[in-house]
């Protein structure tokens, strides 16, 4: 229940007005839990008509309006953004969008090495170097793959032809991710509008 205190005048002494107060400031009355209207007028308490909040950029409560009817009705001021408000709305939701896609970014790339633990992803770089090094020539020095391979009781020359396979098969998935990722972000920076930032995800 949303009421009003009046003043003596009949104008708006408080508001925004609740029973809890009314009863604080009438410690004597025995109030219910839902006085009557001959009841609070004696108390110089009008109840507010409520008034479904409209839509709009930037929305507040207003004054509560007396009617000709003598009730009191809830009123909403809407207004446009305003250029600054805008602009930040502009940059808030540019932000949240590169939030989007990077989560996104992550959230594929993560698809492929969650199969490894990160200790051995961190060989990647080496273990490609070594493989492409031992292609051009065999008698290139490969500690770390000739490891793998004895550890594996693997040919070595297999083991290089799949190393190669997949620093290869990476480097097209994430350089794709990657670039996707990027274009996002230019389109992101791009943008001039809220509703074309908030159209823009990964997927």
């Amino acid at each position: 229940m949303r009421l009003i205190k009046l003043n003596d005048q009949g104008g708006i002494a408080r508001y925004p007005y609740t029973l809890r107060m009314l009863k604080k400031d009438n410690p004597l009355v025995s109030l219910p839990k839902n006085p009557s209207d001959e009841t609070l007028a004696s108390l110089n308490v009008a109840k507010l008509q409520t008034v479904p909040r409209p839509t709009g950029d930037v929305v507040t409560e207003g004054a509560p309006e007396q009617q000709a009817d003598g009730t009191w009705r809830q009123t909403w001021d809407v207004r446009s953004y305003n250029a600054e408000e805008e602009a930040a709305q502009l940059k808030r939701a540019k932000e949240n969008a590169q939030r989007r896609i990077n989560d996104g970014y992550t959230v594929e790339l993560n698809a492929i090495l969650r199969d490894y633990p990160d200790a051995e992803t961190k060989t990647w770089d080496k273990q490609e170097s070594e493989a492409r090094a031992y292609q051009d020539d065999s008698a290139a020095a490969t500690p770390l793959i000739d490891a793998i391979a004895a550890a594996r009781s693997m040919d070595k020359a297999e083991l290089v032809q799949r190393v190669i396979a997949k620093a290869d098969a990476w480097i097209a998935l994430s350089g794709a991710a990657t670039g996707k990722r990027q274009a996002l972000e230019d389109t992101i920076a791009t943008a001039e509008t809220v509703e074309a930032v908030e159209a823009i995800s990964w997927n």
